[in-house]
C-alpha cells in the first residue's frame, strides 16, 4: 500500500515573460511636409522621390503644352465675377480710365462720349489693348461716314446747281443774288440756313429764297424813261414764260401781235420774239 504522506515535489518558478524590443523613432516623410492635406495628396499621387514630382510636371507640361502656371481656370456661364478675374490676368485695367483711348484731332470726342466708351469698355471686361484696337477701328469707320458725307453733299449740290442753271437760264446769276439777299434782310444766321439746306437739299434752299427775294421786292425790273420794261438775259425762262402768258390775254398786245400794220407791232413782235428765246434757249 502506497505511502499517503510522501511529499511531492516543488513547483518551479515561472518564467518571467521576455522584454519586447524597443520601437525605433518613426522615419520623417521624404517631403518633409508636415501638414496633413497636403501630405495626403503626395501619397495619393504615389510620389516617393522629389524626381517623381518632377516627372509627374514634365507629363502635365507636355500634355497642355505650356506651362501649367500659364494656364487658366475657365469660369462657369454664371461666374461673372470668375470671367472678370480672368479679363483681369489678361490685361482688363483695374479702372476705366486708365483706358487708352484713341481721340483724333479732327473728329475729338465729347467727354461725355469719352466717359461712356470707358465704362462700356469696363463692364464687358475688354483688355487695355482691345479697347485701344476697338476704339480705332470706331474711329475709322466714323470718319469713313463723314468723308462719305462730304462727297455725297458736294455731289448733290453740283446736281442742284446745274439744274438751277437749266431751270434759270440767264436769270441764274440774278435768282442766286435774289436769294442771298433775302437771306441777309431777314437776318438769318448761317446755321438756320444750313438747317433748312439739310431737311429740303440745296436746289428747294435756293427757290425758296429766291421767292422769297422777289416777295419782298429785293429785285425789281428796271424801267425806261417811257415806262416800257426793258428786257435782259438775265430774265429767268419762268419770268418770260409768265409775260409771254399776260401778252396773249392782253387786247392790246394781241391787237398788235396780228396787225403787222398796227403802231406797236414792231415792239410786241420785238418783246415776243425775246421772251421765246428765253424760254425755250435750245
Amino acid at each position: 500500500m502506497p505511502d499517503l504522506n510522501v511529499t511531492p515535489p516543488a513547483t518551479p518558478p515561472a518564467t518571467p515573460p521576455a522584454t519586447p524590443p524597443a520601437t525605433p523613432p518613426a522615419t520623417p516623410p521624404w517631403h518633409g511636409i508636415t501638414d496633413t492635406a497636403d501630405a495626403a495628396y503626395v501619397a495619393n499621387k504615389g510620389w516617393q522621390t522629389p524626381a517623381d514630382v518632377i516627372k509627374s510636371y514634365q507629363g502635365a507640361e507636355k500634355l497642355v503644352g505650356v506651362d501649367p502656371a500659364q494656364l487658366l481656370r475657365m469660369p462657369r456661364a454664371d461666374d461673372p465675377e470668375g470671367f472678370r478675374a480672368v479679363a483681369a490676368k489678361l490685361g482688363m485695367p483695374e479702372n476705366p480710365k486708365d483706358y487708352a483711348i484713341d481721340s483724333p484731332k479732327d473728329m475729338p470726342l465729347s467727354p461725355e462720349y469719352d466717359a461712356f466708351a470707358r465704362d462700356a469698355f469696363h463692364k464687358i471686361g475688354l483688355t487695355g489693348k482691345q479697347a485701344a484696337e476697338l476704339s480705332k477701328a470706331h474711329n475709322t469707320y466714323l470718319r469713313g461716314v463723314a468723308e462719305k458725307a462730304t462727297k455725297d453733299y458736294e455731289l448733290n449740290v453740283a446736281s442742284d446747281k446745274k439744274s438751277l442753271e437749266t431751270e434759270w437760264g440767264g436769270g441764274y446769276d440774278r435768282q442766286m443774288a435774289r436769294a442771298e439777299l433775302a437771306a441777309k434782310s431777314l437776318g438769318l444766321p448761317g446755321e438756320v440756313i444750313d438747317a433748312i439746306e439739310e431737311k429740303v437739299g440745296y436746289g428747294a434752299t435756293m427757290k425758296l429764297f429766291a421767292d422769297i427775294g422777289l416777295k419782298i421786292g429785293e429785285d425789281k425790273f428796271v424801267s425806261g424813261s417811257s415806262g416800257a420794261q426793258r428786257f435782259s438775259n438775265t430774265m429767268t425762262p419762268g419770268e418770260a414764260k409768265a409775260q409771254w402768258d399776260a401778252m396773249k390775254v392782253d387786247p392790246i398786245s394781241v391787237a398788235a401781235l396780228r396787225d403787222n400794220q398796227h403802231p406797236g407791232h414792231q415792239v410786241a413782235a420785238e418783246k415776243q420774239k425775246k421772251l421765246f428765246q428765253i424760254m425755250y434757249p435750245d
